[in-house]
């Protein structure tokens, strides 16, 4: 993004490769001993993250110069001041450009990879996450720029070989570093696409053999190269372009060690998010879409819908979603409530990330005041925006919020299919009965199979023949959280239906654009009377389906995204006191007929009881008469199963929940009070 580049202005000494050595750096023996974290745990313990932007990318003709964009170095009192206010993971965007060699070889500078080592070191010394990529490599602004998917085809095999070439050393370097360390395979490839324009299908092509080459290289060098977790972006690391249907594939990733499960994955996918851009990045109040005001519920809604399509497009599936890169630039000189709206944005972003098993990972350029977006002062290590970090670390609080999806339909369980064509496609007929009569209206739940570019959907000419008399109209495909979009759309009859009339529903598309590809799958076929009432509803192969009220569970599924380290932790600490938990006082007797009353002592932290009466000491099921679970410290136990001068005997036990990873509390117990209770009941 051009703006990570405000202070490029800053004169700087490009520092001489020859003037480096590895002996001026102190490089710290990694722990080699690899935490095969599952994707769930990966992803709780890099959130929430942050962004050392503009130093080890930033570039001074073509050669990469830490304080190029900068004043001082990178040091390891800013990575620990970081980690004070919460951070768990820090990205370390690398240029190489002019520090690469010439071929075969494409032997990177030894004295840039010491450095590199050497910031990594920082971060995992504190037991921080890093991530480091391959930068400013990849864009046609920077000087010295190679690693280009829009170069020409002649052209793609040498950057194929030295893109290999430079990640073999990387990886090497690093390969017995243990699962703190996660591999980035570029960053913003390709910068120069046009939106609402078409996607070169050859250079996205070019991005997907980029991220092969990288998946493969880096497992082949070994160590725990072979199951660390790698990171992926697609097309320009947009949202839209990554999970829409424009060309982006997941990399194989058949080297990996042999003892990671088949079943479970070890890519990650890397997106950026500066929505809307006339808020987080457009600097001048000259410039269209400028606005320094942020926060309405359409604009909240927005993140957790373009989250929620990561969700399912990637997180569903196994792959850990990283948004690499968010933030809003601060427009203080323009508008004195800026930081108000920048504290509301970062915390929606997080929530929402979090809810949906994505890493935030905060863009910090560096730069303070007038259109930065540091939190940090990296000079005097400093705090410069306490109010952003609370709103971020604030997203991380309690329990992340459940949040809901449309689940998308198999073409067989659609009532139609409608392609992008204008035949006419029939969807429904029939003969209404006496329980139709009076309906004026037809409504036709769908959903868009194939989104068309930028979020814009085909039309659907919705059509019904009722009695020999057409009523029309043209239904809007509207955007939703998911790409496979439920929409309705409502088409007003030009009179009533009356019992026995004949009726037909059709429709054909009407695209913007050549979809002949795009399909829409109907869900359901409503008819509602002159009230909004829905009086029938038609589902697969015209058959009577219930009423929408109970189809809706169908299509919109919530999902929770519980931690299982949460989980363990919680029915441990559970376990725990229930294994304390002591019932010292137990009465029980009977003063009335066919009656015993029963009290106890509470125990601190329980959160209820489980009471049994029994006609045999040992308690075997078929003697057991009366069992309950209460709250309460007292109980009277009447029961037809308890008979008049009978002993029995009584027990109790305490207990606790803990919340399983769907958020339903799962019941932990005490033992069982060692001294049992005899009574005689009336």
């Amino acid at each position: 993004m051009k703006f990570k580049k405000i202070i490029a202005g800053i004169s700087a000494v490009v520092v001489a490769a020859s003037a480096l050595s590895f002996s001026a750096f102190t490089t710290v023996a990694a722990d080699n001993v690899f935490d095969d974290l599952s994707q769930k745990e990966i992803t709780d313990a890099m959130g929430p993250g942050w962004n050392v932007g503009n130093q080890l990318e930033a570039t001074t003709t073509g050669t990469p110069d830490e304080t190029a964009w900068q004043k001082t170095k990178i040091t390891k009192e800013l990575i620990q001041a970081v980690k004070a206010q919460g951070f768990k993971s820090v990205r370390i965007p690398i240029s190489y450009l002019s520090y690469i060699g010439e071929a075969p070889n494409y032997t990177i500078n030894a004295n840039w990879l010491a450095r590199i080592k050497e910031v990594v070191n920082y971060c995992v010394d504190e037991g921080l996450y890093a991530i480091i990529n391959m930068h400013g490599d990849g864009y046609n602004s920077v000087q010295g720029g190679w690693l280009l998917c829009n170069a020409p085809d002649e052209k793609q095999p040498e950057i194929k070989a030295k893109y290999a070439a430079c990640w073999e050393q990387i990886a090497t370097l690093f390969k017995d570093y243990d699962e703190h360390l996660i591999f980035e395979s570029m960053n913003e490839e390709f910068d120069g696409v046009t939106y609402g324009g078409n996607v070169n299908k050859t250079y996205y092509s070019n991005i997907n053999a980029y991220n092969q080459i990288f998946v493969d290289t880096v497992r082949k060098t070994g160590g725990n190269n072979a199951k660390r977790w790698l990171l992926i972006p697609g097309w320009n690391t947009n949202i839209e372009l990554t999970v829409g249907d424009y060309g982006f594939v997941l990399p194989t990733d058949t080297n990996r060690d042999s003892s990671i499960p088949a079943d479970e994955q070890r890519i990650m996918v890397s997106v950026h998010y500066y929505d809307p851009y006339g808020f987080c990045g457009t600097e001048k109040p000259s410039e269209t879409g400028y606005t320094a005001v942020w926060g309405t519920d359409t604009e909240k809604k927005a993140i957790r819908d373009q989250f929620t399509r990561c969700y399912v497009s990637f997180v569903s599936k196994g792959y850990p979603v990283i948004i690499g890169e968010y933030g809003a630039i601060d427009k203080t000189y323009n508008n004195p409530d800026s930081t108000t709206y920048r504290e509301l944005y970062v915390g929606e972003v997080c929530k929402a990330a979090r809810a949906r098993g994505l890493v935030p990972v905060y863009w910090d350029n560096g730069w303070n005041g007038d259109n930065g977006f540091a939190l940090f002062d990296r000079a005097t290590i400093e705090v410069t925006q306490q109010g952003m970090i609370d709103s971020i670390m604030a997203a991380y609080e309690g329990e992340p919020e459940p949040f809901e999806i449309v689940e998308p339909m198999a073409k067989d369980q659609a009532l139609g299919l409608i392609y992008s064509s204008k035949n006419r496609t029939t969807l429904l007929s029939g003969s209404a009965d006496a329980s139709m009569a009076g309906i004026v209206k037809v409504r036709c739940v769908f959903d868009c199979a194939s989104d068309v570019a930028f979020n814009q959907y085909s039309n659907i000419n919705l059509l019904a023949t009722v009695a020999g008399t057409d009523s029309r109209n043209t239904v809007k495909g509207n955007s939703d959280v998911t790409g496979l979009t439920m929409c309705t759309g409502d088409l007003e009859l030009k009179k009533p239906i009356k019992a026995g009339d004949n009726f037909t529903i059709s429709a054909y598309t009407q695209s913007w654009s050549d979809a002949s590809d795009y399909v829409f799958l109907i869900r359901c076929i409503e008819f509602l009377d002159a009230s909004g009432n829905v009086i029938k509803t038609f589902d697969k192969l015209n058959k009577p389906a219930p009423p929408a009220t109970t189809l809706l569970p169908k299509i919109v599924k919530t999902v929770s995204t519980r931690s299982p380290k949460d989980v363990k932790k919680d029915k441990q600490n559970a376990k725990k006191l229930m294994k304390k938990a002591k019932i010292s006082r137990l009465t029980a007797k009977s003063n009335a007929k066919k009656k015993i009353a029963v009290s106890w002592n509470k125990v601190k932290k329980a959160n209820g009881y489980e009471v049994q009466v029994s006609a045999n000491k040992k308690f075997k099921n078929s003697k057991i008469v009366f069992k309950k679970l209460t709250t309460k410290k007292k109980l009277t136990i009447k029961n037809k199963k308890i008979k008049s001068r009978k002993t029995y005997y009584v027990r109790i036990r305490a207990y606790t929940t803990y919340k399983d990873k769907n958020f339903k509390p799962k019941k932990i117990y005490s033992s069982w009070i060692k001294k049992l209770i005899k009574v005689k009941v009336k």
